[in-house]
């Protein structure tokens, strides 16, 4: 049901003649994502109350040339309108699809051609874990189609240690308390500090909506929290023996090393994996049910895929050996108790 100024905006629309949808434009690699954005765009008009002229409709009325220029203006409305030059549309809609590490990075902008404006735009980074793009793209074409800017959220994230660093897709923003406006969309937070073990967690965001969130840090395995200088003695008073150092044996430390080292190369060949894997998945053509990938790719993501797992087991066996040394040094270093006095009659 759409608002008033929902129904306004979509009235003009009317008023004003269809949105031309021009392709999506994506690398090579990415171009089955790219159609399907560019269908979501065209399928999501009729919901929104808009007329769309398809991208094919669009092609028919300019030469190749023109067209590819086109695809190729994105952001700049000067650019879309120079190439339109010449024809009776008005509105029209561009888009830019890529990734990095972590994320789909999904670009769309609603262009006025005879007023030289950009009506509105939405520009989202979706973790590409969360396998929310298609869900996150349905949700911003309506808004974008009827010339509505796009709502946003806002992400408080608190913690119980102080001055511990937070990082929201892997963009450092601060030490909590922090408050973000973000837009709508699945984000990765993490938070860390030294002698503290990381947390990582998914974090959902509503448009118009306010979410809190409170991460614990716990502390790692024989490490102390560092003093706070807010806090000191009134007076001085007798201080308690320290307890003298722990010491690891070799075992500890080789076992430790070799968990750490087992744990970055099995991430590397994961990551590596998943990175090969959506790049095949990528590649589908969802008319035609074939990629574009080649055996050769297929192959070697497989092989990738199963030394990290091979590396999983080893990592699990690393870990529980530096385990078990660490409690057996732990108990060695058990300070004695001492005897009791013999009392003499």
């Amino acid at each position: 049901m759409f608002s008033a100024v929902s129904a306004f905006t979509a009235a003009v629309a009317l008023a004003t003649g269809p949105i031309a949808i021009v392709d999506v434009d994506a690398p090579d690699a990415m171009m089955g994502l790219g159609a399907q954005v560019t269908r979501q765009l065209v399928d999501g008009a009729a919901p929104a109350g808009v007329q769309a002229m398809a991208p094919d409709q669009l092609r028919a009325l300019l030469p190749p040339d023109k067209y590819l220029a086109l695809r190729k203006c994105r952001e700049s409305t000067p650019c879309v309108a120079n190439a339109l030059a010449g024809t009776s549309i008005h509105r029209v809609v561009t888009g830019a699809l890529s990734r990095d590490e972590r994320n789909y990075l999904v670009k769309l902008w609603h262009h006025d051609v005879k007023a030289l404006t950009l009506v509105c735009d939405v520009n989202r980074s979706i973790l590409i874990a969360g396998r929310r793009l298609q869900k996150d793209v349905e949700q911003a074409v309506p808004g974008l189609l009827r010339g509505e800017r796009e709502a946003r959220g806002t992400l408080i994230i608190e913690t119980t240690v102080p001055n511990a660093q937070l990082s929201v897709n892997g963009e450092f923003v601060g030490s909590p308390p922090v408050t973000l406006t973000l837009k709508p969309g699945k984000y990765e937070v993490k938070l860390e500090k030294n002698k503290y073990l990381p947390v990582t967690r998914l974090v959902a965001v509503e448009a118009n909506q306010t979410v809190t969130e409170t991460l614990k840090l716990l502390l790692m395995p024989g490490q102390q929290p560092d003093e706070d200088p807010a806090v000191r003695p009134s007076s001085p008073g007798p201080r308690a023996a320290e307890p003298a150092g722990r010491s690891l044996s070799a075992p500890t430390w080789l076992f430790g090393a070799l968990t750490l080292a087992t744990g970055a190369a099995t991430g590397a060949f994961a990551g590596l994996a998943e990175g090969q894997r959506a790049r095949l998945l990528g590649g589908l053509d969802a008319m035609t049910g074939v990629y574009a990938g080649t055996r050769a790719q297929a192959l070697e993501q497989n092989r990738n895929a199963l030394i990290a797992n091979v590396g999983l087991v080893a990592l699990g066996v690393a870990a529980a050996a530096t385990v078990v040394f660490l409690i057996i040094d732990l108990l060695n270093d058990a300070p004695e108790q001492p005897a009791p006095a013999k009392v003499t009659p």
